[in-house]
């Protein structure tokens, strides 16, 4: 069994309620691997629903406050150094995207989240095939073997 009602090999930004009852959001690809669907995820958050007394605004006589809610994000796994994770098929419950305000708040979180800001994202590089490639082996091996077989004393 597999997911088919979402596109494969497509990245996005989901939302998947899981069977432990999480929700978790991040930018995501799902791919196929032996008659499963995988999600691979980066940067997984889950929301965190704050609800705050605003002092200075009481709605009746007996004292009581107006409430503030919020929502935010914290990692999904707190004690991790990793940013992408693979999650199972039979682990998911549902699949959903993310709305355009919610990609921005994701996405101020994720650049934000250890306090450089956008500095953080200009840290990150994405990876091609070519970056870190100097060249081919039997190339390099030429180049040692000219060099280790002239003549020390010739210029």
């Amino acid at each position: 069994m597999s997911i088919n009602y979402a596109k494969h090999e497509e990245e996005f930004y989901g939302v998947f309620k899981l069977i432990s009852g999480e929700e978790v959001l991040g930018r995501s690809v799902l791919t196929e691997d032996q008659g499963e669907s995988l999600v691979f995820i980066q940067d997984p958050v889950v929301v965190q629903l704050i609800d705050k007394p605003v002092e200075d605004q009481k709605v009746s006589p007996t004292g009581e406050y107006k409430i503030a809610r919020a929502i935010g994000f914290t990692k999904w796994q707190q004690l991790s150094d990793e940013d992408f994770y693979i999650i199972r098929e039979k682990d998911i419950v549902t699949i959903s995207s993310m709305n355009k305000e919610v990609i921005f708040m994701y996405e101020a979180f994720i650049h934000g989240a250890d306090g450089l800001g956008e500095k953080k994202s200009k840290m990150r590089t994405e990876l091609n095939k070519t970056r870190g490639f100097i060249g081919k082996i039997d190339e390099a091996r030429k180049r040692f073997e000219k060099l280790f077989k002239e003549d020390p004393k010739s210029p």
